[in-house]
């Protein structure tokens, strides 16, 4: 194993042999703006050794190192391109002084450098999650080694320089500044965080109404804690940045959190950066929350479920100021403790605090499907609680079982313990464990503590087993009432075999059909602890024409409807009125076409008849994508499946009312399908390519073609071969910024030829100074479903590859190319020749097997469901 992959073991043993006091980062990025490849670092440590008999290094993944010294002495070390070694140093306090070259990056970890194309601006940000802060700059990576942070950044005169801590000094020479940060709080290596180029930024300041500037309770005559807030982007984004909305939300959040954890905020500061080119959607550095500009910067009208969205991601952020930063995990087989909850709390403060209230519809929507995805997966799903033996490992632990399923099981538990409980507990950890490291046996004691419950049972059953349950309901009916419900669970552990029964407090909601609507009437509160319970208190209500178990979505579980209620919503979905019982049908529906259960075609028809205008668009957005994912994976006739969803798409779209926010929904759509018609039946294409140019050329009254949707259509309409490379060149000379060269990236690589497929794959393979954006656009240009009988042959050569990707590519970018160039659209042939690979390479790297295990468990699934 390499030396770069730091393991379980050998963290603990450092955790226990030396404890980092402080550490003091110099970093000089004045060269950033010219064409260095690395800057200057020296990182001073002062160590606490406890164990002389341990020998100690230091991480860095850096360029070179240049000095080692120890107590002010140079000594000699070993550096091994990972490692620095130190040797064994003697009982107590130590300073160890490394003076290194970091390592600018163009893949989203450690130092990012970007240069944007509009003004030749250069800007930097971090990002160290799990174990990159060793990637900027030389420390002890790993999180239980939580420290007192200082930096000093020597940067161009002109630059904006953002970090943990506020800027308390700052020195000024005729062509570059010398900034002095505060000392943060205690924190772990992978929240210290830095950006800086000329960033456009915005400034406000939030007041607490209950905590003092110590942070105790605001008493009359009291000084109020108040927070410096911000929020930037690249300068010439800056008339995109709704400040006043996002700010607005930052101070919504704040109120929110401040009281319900009743733990004043302890990062002194929050700014917030928009940053190009983002490996993710948003991360919780303590007062320098960094945010995905693609994804969350509006260049153009934004839906309200895009608005909504960026709200809860904000607060899932926001979330993490107390659980993740202010108490850490020990490791990462608790990430669920920070990231679980941070999904769960960021919902529900998003509903409860700001305008956006139908979070958990979206919830139930995305973050479950998500969920449900990853979990049944028999060959990765793992327990909430999961083992992690080292850091590749830990990198594959931000799934949907780590995050939504994990909030999922949240909304359970408060269901189960009671609101207020739950709140005391996450108090009582705050308090408890500040600016430290606890882990689930801590969580637990707390949890029992706070609700008077034993909670090991609970924990048991939730937390370290996997797969979801599956719940069904039979119903009997007798002269028009109910004469019997039954609820019925059933689970398999997927991770040990074994037959295990969850206890679940839920809900189970009878509809019926009045005037035209359905409503519910009756909604019965059910604990479920063995196989089965009866409703008593069912017995004799008339018959609905709707049963809905797990109504208000208060568990985790796949619920498989009886026939009278699927036959019913399969007619009547549309006039359900309650948005989140929607959601979870559309979610019943999807699981049983992934399952086999229902056909491809079917679930397509349902969408297309049931899913009008009023479907709220988080659910909308969703169902469409789902339906487009059935059509091209698990179909048994995917060109004809894909050819009914356009059709009912067209019909759908020439409806909509115009400048409605439905119709930008049904427009992206209507955009992506349309570019899976393929080119096999000429006539299906061109005609495809003349609906798209009539899009393109505003065929629909009021629709915004905006920047996203103009290329969009551009890429479909180069998967049918029907736009040229001047008319390409064209459109970017038009707007020519970095998000629009990625667009034009990918569109003038999306050719369905083979020549084009051989030049991308090659490229991909043989080409290490990509951007992670822009292997993005080229995995997307490559494995386009409908062009498969140009992908698939490649399938040899890949699988051929991969040891190769693993061993020569950061994680992050192996990562992308491992899953992007897998054969997703395959069939048995190409399911053989993944199961051959993983029989012949049963010691390739374990987070390498990992990713093949999930894209060849997604793949059997498909080929099952097609037949």
């Amino acid at each position: 194993m390499s030396s770069s992959n730091l393991t379980r073991v050998e963290a603990s043993q450092r955790a226990q042999a030396v404890e980092v006091l402080s550490e003091l980062i110099e970093i000089d990025v004045t060269g950033a703006p010219s064409k260095d490849t690395h800057f200057p670092v020296d990182a001073t440590l002062e160590l606490a050794v406890k164990d002389a008999g341990t020998k100690l290094w230091i991480d860095f993944l850096g360029g070179q190192v240049d000095q080692v010294s120890v107590d002010g002495a140079v000594v000699d070390f070993t550096y091994d391109g990972s490692r620095i070694w130190l040797g064994q140093l003697s009982v107590g306090e130590h300073q160890v002084k490394v003076c290194a070259q970091g390592r600018f990056s163009n893949t989203g970890q450690g130092l990012h450098r970007f240069k944007d194309p509009v003004d030749g601006a250069t800007y930097l940000y971090t990002h160290f999650e799990p174990s990159d802060a060793r990637r900027a700059w030389p420390c002890m990576d790993q999180p239980d080694l939580k420290t007192v942070f200082t930096l000093v950044v020597k940067a161009p005169l002109a630059w904006t320089v953002l970090a943990n801590g506020l800027p308390v000094q700052t020195r000024e020479n005729d062509d570059y500044k010398l900034i002095r940060f505060s000392p943060t709080k205690p924190l772990s290596t992978y929240l210290s965080a830095l950006a800086a180029g000329p960033y456009h930024r915005v400034c406000d300041t939030w007041t607490s109404r209950l905590h003092d500037e110590q942070g105790a309770p605001l008493e009359a005559g009291a000084h109020p804690l108040t927070v410096p807030l911000s929020w930037a982007c690249r300068a010439s984004l800056a008339k995109h940045l709704d400040a006043d909305e996002l700010l607005q939300i930052t101070k919504q959040g704040l109120d929110y959190f401040d009281a319900t954890y009743d733990f004043a905020y302890p990062w002194g500061s929050y700014d917030c950066v928009l940053v190009p080119e983002y490996n993710i959607g948003a991360m919780e550095n303590p007062g320098c929350v960094t945010f995905s500009e693609d994804a969350y910067l509006f260049q153009g009208e934004a839906t309200a479920d895009r608005h909504a969205s960026r709200a809860n991601t904000m607060l899932h952020e926001m979330s993490h100021m107390w659980f993740g930063d202010l108490v850490t995990p020990r490791w990462w087989e608790d990430t669920w403790l920070k990231e679980s909850f941070a999904d769960h709390q960021g919902t529900e403060a998003a509903a409860l605090a700001t305008k956006y209230t139908d979070q958990w519809v979206a919830f139930a929507s995305r973050r479950k499907a998500w969920a449900y995805n990853e979990d049944q997966r028999v060959d990765t799903t793992h327990p909430i609680e999961a083992r992690v033996d080292d850091v590749e490992a830990a990198r594959q632990t931000f799934d949907g079982i780590t995050y939504a399923k994990g909030a999922s099981v949240l909304k359970q538990l408060v269901a189960y313990v009671g609101h207020e409980r739950f709140v005391q507990a996450a108090r009582i950890w705050f308090k408890r464990y500040a600016f430290s490291n606890a882990d689930l046996t801590q969580f637990l004691q707390v949890l029992s503590e706070a609700s008077g419950q034993d909670m090991s049972a609970w924990e048991a059953a939730w937390l370290r087993t996997a797969g979801p349950s599956i719940i069904t309901d039979e119903i009997e009916i007798k002269d028009g009432r109910i004469s019997r419900l039954t609820v019925s669970q059933h689970s398999v552990d997927l991770a040990t075999g074994q037959q295990i029964l969850r206890p679940h407090t839920l809900n189970v909601g009878l509809y019926y059909l009045r005037n035209g609507k359905l409503e519910r009437e009756h909604l019965l509160p059910l604990t479920l602890t063995g196989s089965s319970t009866q409703l008593d208190e069912a017995v004799g209500l008339a018959a609905p024409q709707m049963v809905l178990v797990n109504d208000e979505d208060l568990t985790y579980a796949v619920v498989r409807p009886d026939a009278l209620s699927l036959e019913t919503a399969s007619k009547h979905l549309s006039r359900l009125s309650d948005p989140l019982a929607r959601a979870l049908w559309w979610s019943m529906l999807y699981n049983l076409a992934r399952d086999g259960l229902l056909s491809a075609k079917r679930f397509i028809e349902i969408a297309l008849a049931q899913a009008d205008d009023k479907t709220e668009l988080a659910t909308l957005t969703n169902l469409f994508t789902q339906a487009q994912t059935l059509a091209l994976y698990y179909s048994a006739n995917s060109q004809a499946d894909v050819q009914l969803l356009t059709q009912g798409l067209t019909s759908r779209l020439d409806q909509a009312r115009p400048g409605s926010p439905a119709q930008t929904v049904l427009a992206k759509a209507y955009v992506s399908v349309l570019g899976q018609l393929g080119t096999s039946d000429k006539e299906v294409s061109a005609q495809g390519a003349k609906q798209l140019q009539q899009l393109f050329d505003g065929h629909f009254t009021d629709l915004e073609i905006s920047t996203e949707l103009r290329w969009r259509t551009l890429i479909s309409l180069a998967r049918l071969d029907a736009v040229s490379d001047i008319d390409l060149a064209v459109q970017l000379a038009r707007e020519n910024t970095a998000t629009t060269i990625t667009y034009h990236l990918q569109a003038a690589k999306s050719r369905p030829n083979a020549v084009a497929k051989r030049e991308v794959f090659t490229r991909l393979l043989g080409e290490d100074t990509l951007s992670n954006d822009h292997i993005d656009a080229l995995v997307g240009a490559f494995n386009v479903p409908s062009h498969r009988q140009l992908t698939l042959p490649f399938a040899p050569e890949y699988f051929a590859a991969l040891e190769q990707i693993w061993a020569s590519r950061s994680q992050e970018i192996a990562s992308r190319l491992v899953n992007g160039l897998y054969p997703h659209a395959g069939g048995e042939a190409e399911l053989a020749l993944s199961q051959a690979w993983l029989d012949e390479h049963p010691q390739a790297p374990a987070a390498l097997r990992r990713l093949v295990l999930k894209a060849h468990d997604d793949l059997a699934r498909a080929v099952r469901a097609r037949h």
